[in-house]
């Protein structure tokens, strides 16, 4: 699939703003294929030369949105983790069950799950989310390393495979007929899988 060239970037806008939000929801409601361009500006309420002159094309407001919604969800599960946690140690399997819970509901589930790999091309979907998967559970590892409840290594290997466990596991919730259900059977694999790592040593 042919993917364009994001647009140079620009200083936020009222304008910018305005499409961002139009087309978030559009984008939650109904899917990215099923919203026009035409359809966003009037909701948003600005003309179609503003959308153009703040974006390349319909994709490259998609990827603004995306973006934008992965900053609001790793600042909400930084704070959310952090009210949970009694200790450090405990920050790297209640962050990734926060982040399930956060990754469950309908409007990340379609924009961030659903239509971000087929929009943005699988490549792409994984390089704008890495940095933010990289900080959230680098974090959470450097607590461990740091409480020697695992040994000192590189940690961007390892925050690769958790992320990657976490995803594949927001995957299979979003796309389940039982999403209920599929919460609780991947939360708890997901837990099982991470409870090695915050286990305290017996030596």
């Amino acid at each position: 699939m042919s993917q364009s060239r994001a647009a140079p970037a620009k200083k936020p806008s009222p304008n910018r703003e305005k499409l961002i939000a139009a087309a978030r929801t559009l984008f939650a409601g109904r899917g990215y294929e099923a919203v026009g361009t035409e359809e966003i500006v009037r909701a948003a309420g600005v003309t179609r030369g503003a959308l153009y002159h703040q974006f390349t094309d319909k994709r490259d407001l998609f990827r603004a949105v995306f973006v934008a919604m992965l900053m609001e969800t790793g600042q909400e599960i930084f704070e959310e983790t952090m009210k949970r946690i009694e200790h450090d140690r405990e920050d790297l399997q209640v962050g990734t069950q926060v982040m399930l819970d956060i990754f469950s509901r309908p409007e990340v589930q379609r924009i961030v799950l659903l239509d971000g790999p087929s929009v943005l091309g699988w490549t792409d979907w994984r390089e704008v989310q890495r940095p933010f998967h990289l900080a959230l559970i680098g974090h959470a590892l450097q607590h461990l390393v740091e409480e020697g409840l695992i040994p000192e290594q590189p940690l961007e290997p390892l925050a690769e495979v958790i992320s990657g466990a976490a995803m594949q596991a927001a995957l299979a919730i979003a796309e389940a007929d039982d999403a209920r259900a599929a919460r609780a059977t991947y939360g708890a694999s997901l837990m099982q899988l991470l409870s090695r790592l915050g286990a305290p040593s017996n030596g």
